[in-house]
C-alpha cells in the first residue's frame, strides 16, 4: 500500500456502500408500509371470520381474499 496510499481503501468503502444501499433498496422495494400491511391483515382476519360464521360464500371469500392480497 506504500505506493497507492489510501485510495484503494477509500474506493473499497465507496463500492461497499453503494452495494449496501442498492441491496437495501431492492429488499424494501414493493413491500407495503407497516400500517398498510396491518390493515390488510385485519381485513383478511375479518373476512375469514365472516366466512367461518357462514355470512359469505366460499366464492365470495376467495374473490375478496384475492383482492386483498393484490
Amino acid at each position: 500500500m506504500a505506493g497507492y496510499g489510501w485510495w484503494p481503501v477509500l474506493w473499497t468503502l465507496v463500492l461497499l456502500s453503494v452495494v449496501l444501499i442498492v441491496g437495501y433498496a431492492i429488499h424494501t422495494h414493493g413491500r407495503p408500509p407497516a400500517t398498510e400491511q396491518s390493515q390488510a391483515d385485519t381485513a383478511l382476519s375479518t373476512l375469514r371470520s365472516r366466512y367461518a360464521r357462514g355470512e359469505i360464500s366460499e366464492e365470495e371469500f376467495e374473490e375478496r381474499r384475492r383482492r386483498l392480497e393484490e
